[in-house]
């Protein structure tokens, strides 16, 4: 009996691992390696996730305790981060011209970080200095921690 319920419980395991994982299958979650050029390519597909709306994918890339402080102080969890790309959902967005991304890799994590364009807040220019933290977990990268500071212009 004891077999058979492992069994029956490992049989599960797989079927839904590699359904996850088959949701997950994106060209640009492809063929991953622990370089600065595999984290500048994952930057630039989850800015044109969020503008696009593909939630999905950003749920591929995002860690499950995903945490982001934004530049106003609140604290947002990947709930939050979905639903504010959703609202984005069937938006065109051609690739966004980023301003240069600077990426520290250190072990199994990685740092992309850099300047933000110049937004209005309140009818004054700002801009945002931002990082993403990402953790290098099963042969992929995944964004765990965000935090935008902005400052004026």
């Amino acid at each position: 009996m004891m077999r058979s319920t492992l069994f029956l419980l490992s049989t599960c395991l797989v079927v839904f691992t590699s359904h996850a994982r088959a949701d997950c299958i994106r060209p640009a979650l492809a063929h991953q390696r622990r370089d600065a050029a595999t984290i500048q390519k994952l930057e630039m597909a989850w800015t044109v996730a969020f503008l696009t709306g593909d939630t999905e994918f950003e749920a591929c890339l995002l860690a499950s305790d995903f945490t982001e402080i934004r530049s106003n102080g609140t604290i947002h969890h990947l709930t939050d981060e979905l639903a504010l790309a959703g609202k984005n959902k069937g938006k065109a967005a051609t690739t966004p011209d980023l301003p240069p991304i600077t990426i520290h890799l250190h072990g199994n994590v990685a740092v992309a970080y850099g300047i933000s364009s110049q937004k209005m807040i309140d009818g004054k220019p700002y801009k945002s200095y931002y990082a993403d933290y990402y953790v290098w977990k099963s042969g992929a990268w995944h964004a765990y921690f965000a935090q935008q500071t902005s400052f004026p212009v």
